[in-house]
């Protein structure tokens, strides 16, 4: 293994303005960090991307502390520990937690997701970024606590080719949904869906009427809305929910995440005259039960209902420039960055 003697790292050059740009961030080298008492110095392997990155980017931060001009970009990730100062963590440790874009990063152990030491197993590392980290898990528990699925409901999935959307219709139709529909952008992502991540129907919204589609397929509406999308979307999903319907607020994709201060829903007063069941989605408050659920995901991935789909990318240098295709442009599944392998 070739040892690198410094600490390269992508900093915040600026905070983005719109859309995030590979230029808000700058290369830099600095020192290998060491260790206090109750840390873990962690190499870093694997980078993972998701949408919540661009909220962290603001002033306010939204749920995270906000990043800090000059500070690496956070991430979740998988690294190998080289130097602990807890007891619980040994060098050589494969870890999955919340990192940063830089080679050697300082993990906590007492954050607001545990530090998860990985088990040896037959599946690929980077499962543990997606089917089996915040993805995968906020999918499961979505579907299964969030929106209660109950044998023949019928089930809208927004995003339904990211990481998370990729997975929730699988995890609906395993818990007995009748009928489960993705809305994705594109005829090449529609057909993906059906042919791949286990949807019964799919929405172009990029080419179909959305409102139009939703009577075909729903003609008596919809019983449980998984909402990656927020905004004109959710709107129109309140207008075709069934009475007693429930939706989950997991993301908010049509805003770009510029902003932490979003305008609710026009229809907002469908959740009252259908009595629908409105409620969100944050994997912190799970943090207790994460083995519970991979484990039944791994149940599900062994029986050939759930699948697992990556799109991996190498290089340290890619780090920037991969973050904007998370709000369009990437292929279905989970994004990721290796950044080296294991010793």
């Amino acid at each position: 293994m070739t040892t690198i003697r410094v600490n390269r790292q992508w900093l915040l050059a600026r905070r983005p303005v719109g859309s995030v740009r590979p230029d808000d961030f700058e290369y830099h080298e600095g020192q290998i960090p060491s260790p206090g008492a109750g840390d873990v110095l962690v190499r870093s392997l694997y980078f993972g991307y998701d949408a919540s990155q661009r909220i962290w980017l603001t002033e306010d931060g939204g749920y995270m502390p906000s990043i800090q001009i000059g500070e690496p970009m956070r991430s979740m990730g998988i690294g190998q520990v080289v130097e602990s100062g807890n007891p619980d963590y040994a060098a050589g440790d494969l870890v999955e937690g919340f990192m940063s874009w830089q080679d050697y990063v300082i993990m906590r152990t007492d954050g607001p997701m545990p530090l998860r030491k990985l088990p040896k197993a037959d599946y690929p590392l980077s499962w543990n970024l997606g089917v089996f980290g915040v993805g995968g898990l906020t999918a499961y528990f979505g579907v299964s606590d969030g929106l209660r699925i109950k044998p023949g409901d019928t089930v809208v999935v927004s995003a339904a080719t990211g990481a998370t959307g990729s997975l929730a219709g699988g995890i609906a139709k395993a818990l007995g949904a009748g009928k489960v529909i993705g809305i994705a952008g594109g005829p090449e992502k529609c057909r993906w869906i059906k042919e791949k991540a286990g949807y019964d129907e799919a929405i172009d919204y990029l080419n179909d009427d959305l409102a139009e589609r939703l009577r075909e397929l729903c003609p008596d509406g919809v019983n449980a809305y998984f909402d990656n999308v927020g905004g004109d979307m959710l709107d129109t999903l309140l207008l075709h929910m069934a009475p007693r319907g429930r939706v989950l607020i997991c993301g908010a994709m049509s805003s770009g995440y510029t902003d932490v201060k979003l305008q609710g829903p026009s229809n907002y007063m469908r959740i009252c005259t259908h009595m629908l069941t409105v409620q969100g989605i944050l994997l912190f408050f799970y943090r207790d039960r994460l083995e519970e659920g991979a484990a039944q995901m791994a149940r599900w991935i062994s029986e050939g209902k759930l699948h697992v789909e990556e799109n991996v990318f190498e290089g340290f240098e890619k780090a920037p420039e991969l973050l904007p295709t998370v709000f369009g442009g990437k292929n279905p599944g989970k994004l990721l960055l290796k950044v080296a392998d294991p010793s």
